[in-house]
C-alpha cells in the first residue's frame, strides 16, 4: 500500500521538486496544498486545500509532505508552514538529485533538499529542512542550522557556522571559519569577509549591512 504524500506549496519551485523526484525514482506526490486553486492546473495535481486543512488531511490519511517552497529573502514563511505540517503530525520528504554529490561523511536533517549539481563535502552537517539549492557548494565541516537556504550557486568554503532560517543568496561567496547569525540574509552575489550578526542583511563585495528590510 503506497503511502499518500502531499505537497505543501504550489509556486516555481515546487514545479522544479516535482522534476527532481522524477529524475530520482523517488516517489510522487498525490496532490498539492497551496492559496491558490489555480496551481494545480500548472502542476497537473489534485488541489486539496490551503494549509488550514493539513489537519483534515492527516485525519485522511495524508502522512507525508515535501515543502515546495523556496526563498528569496527570510525563510520565515518555510519555517512556519514546515512546522505547521509537523505539528499535524505529517512526515516531511528529503529530496537528493541524482546529479548532486554527497560525501558519506554528510549529515542531513529531516527534510533536506539537495537539487541538481549541489557539492556537499566531507563532515557538513544540515539541519532540519534545509534548501541546498542547484550547483551550491558547502566544504569541509560547514554547519547549517534547520529551516536555511544556500541558494544557487552560493558557495561556502570550510568551516562555516550557518544559524537557523538563514538565507544566502545567488552565487554568495562566504570566506572559511566565518558563521552567520539567526535570520540573517546574504544577498545574491555578495562576498562575507566578516562574521554577520543574527537578523542582519548584507550585501556587496565586500559585504556589509544594509538597512534592506529582512521580510
Amino acid at each position: 500500500m503506497s503511502v499518500k504524500s502531499l505537497l505543501l506549496g504550489g509556486g516555481s519551485h515546487a514545479r522544479v521538486l516535482l522534476s527532481v523526484l522524477k529524475e530520482a525514482g523517488s516517489g510522487t506526490v498525490d496532490g498539492v496544498v497551496d492559496p491558490d486553486p489555480g496551481v494545480a492546473q500548472i502542476l497537473q495535481l489534485p488541489y486539496l486545500g490551503d494549509d488550514g486543512q493539513l489537519e483534515g488531511l492527516k485525519r485522511a490519511g495524508f502522512c507525508q509532505f515535501l515543502l515546495g517552497l523556496g526563498s528569496t529573502q527570510s525563510c520565515g514563511l518555510r519555517e512556519k508552514l514546515y512546522l505547521e505540517a509537523v505539528k499535524w503530525g505529517l512526515v516531511p520528504m528529503s529530496l537528493r538529485h541524482p546529479a548532486a554529490w554527497v560525501s558519506d561523511e554528510v549529515s542531513l536533517g529531516e527534510g533536506s533538499q539537495i537539487l541538481t549539481r549541489a557539492v556537499l563535502n566531507g563532515a557538513v552537517k544540515l539541519g532540519d529542512n534545509v534548501l541546498v539549492n542547484t550547483a551550491a557548494v558547502i566544504e569541509h565541516d560547514c554547519r547549517i542550522g534547520d529551516h536555511s537556504h544556500v541558494a544557487t550557486g552560493a558557495i561556502l568554503c570550510g568551516g562555516v557556522q550557518v544559524g537557523r532560517a538563514v538565507h544566502i543568496g545567488a552565487g554568495a561567496v562566504i570566506r572559511q571559519g566565518l558563521s552567520l547569525g539567526d535570520r540573517c540574509v546574504v544577498a545574491a552575489g555578495a562576498v562575507v569577509v566578516k562574521s554577520v550578526p543574527p537578523e542582519t542583511c548584507v550585501m556587496g563585495v565586500p559585504a556589509r549591512p544594509s538597512s534592506e528590510s529582512l521580510v
